[in-house]
């Protein structure tokens, strides 16, 4: 479970995963001084993708994660839903992969759940795959 941050609080995890990818680039770099460019891409592209989900996360976090003051209706029964709180989701997207922090709503009557910012979905869908 996760919980919203602050844009300073963002911005610090942001840059210490930042340090945290430079090293261990740099520390690859090292170890193949021959690299070629294909191969430096190659090796980069992983870190790049932590990065880009590093700052979607950070961002999402600011605002809650899709939190919202008031309870949205369940689509397939129209009660209100209930707040579960902030869960992280597995997520593979064009340009990054890793957890990202989702709300997360559940329906009491008939087990509908979803996480905005994404349509409600049938509980055994997944929402961002």
């Amino acid at each position: 479970m996760t919980a919203q941050i602050n844009s300073r609080e963002a911005a610090r995890r942001y840059q210490q995963e930042a340090q945290v990818l430079w090293e261990e680039m740099d520390r690859w770099l090292e170890e193949h001084p021959q690299a070629t460019l294909k191969e430096i891409e190659q090796h980069i592209r992983p870190l790049r993708r932590r990065l880009m989900a590093k700052m979607v996360e950070l961002q999402l976090l600011k605002r809650g994660a899709g939190a919202s003051s008031e309870a949205p209706l369940c689509p397939h029964c129209g009660q209100e839903m209930e707040y579960k709180g902030i869960r992280d989701k597995s997520t593979v997207g064009l340009e990054l992969e890793g957890e990202l922090p989702l709300a997360y709503y559940h329906c009491p009557h008939c087990g509908e759940g979803f996480s905005p910012p994404q349509e409600a979905t049938a509980a055994e869908e997944s929402p961002l795959e």
